[in-house]
């Protein structure tokens, strides 16, 4: 499943969901930087943490395991991917990412507090750690590093979402164009971005 978060700064937030991803899209970080143009100066891609919040996962495969145990008593659909998707999107409890990033111990600074280097570097904590929260940002060239973090801090880290384990096949992209065209760029980042795996 993938939920797709539609961010604008005149639009409120808006999720739509959409099917399972396609095989074959870009899924790696390959290719060199380019020699022209501006380009963040980030860290080098870091592995993936892997396991993050197991306990969460496991209550939630319970929780679906006894919706579709009581859907078969009532003689009910007993399709386990659409009560999968009924506790998803209606019944898993509520959070922000601003509180599973916290809850794994990243601290999330105001903008105002930090410099540019500063800044920087917690830009890229905070987007790696999202991407292995199974979250991931799209359309991010079109701003620059501190209004992307602004973006993030003010605006899209505190919107309620469901607290959803990080687990195959389930992602979340938010959007930083809201459905407009990409404006010009002015860094060279959403190639660095975090993918999904394939």
């Amino acid at each position: 499943m993938v939920a797709l978060k539609a961010s604008g700064s005149a639009a409120s937030e808006a999720k739509l969901t959409a099917g399972l991803a396609s095989e074959g899209e870009d899924t790696g970080r390959e290719g060199d930087r380019p020699t022209s143009g501006p380009v963040p100066e980030r860290p080098p891609p870091r592995a993936r943490r892997g396991g993050l919040r197991s306990d969460a996962a496991q209550q939630r495969e319970q929780a679906i395991d006894r919706l579709v145990a009581d859907a078969a008593q009532r003689g009910d659909c007993t399709d386990r991917f659409y009560w999968m998707l009924v506790y998803d999107l209606e019944m898993a409890p509520m959070t922000s990412n601003l509180k599973q990033l916290t809850d794994l111990g990243i601290a999330v600074a105001p903008p105002e507090e930090l410099d540019d280097r500063a800044l920087q570097a917690k830009l890229w904590e905070v987007v790696e750690t999202l991407g292995d929260l199974g979250v991931y940002l799209l359309h991010t060239d079109s701003l620059s590093d501190r209004e992307l973090y602004a973006r993030l801090v003010h605006e899209i880290l505190v919107e309620p979402v469901r607290d959803l384990p990080p687990t195959d096949g389930v992602s979340e992209f938010i959007d930083l164009c809201a459905g407009r065209e990409p404006e010009a760029a002015k860094v060279d980042r959403d190639r660095f971005l975090p993918k999904p795996q394939a």
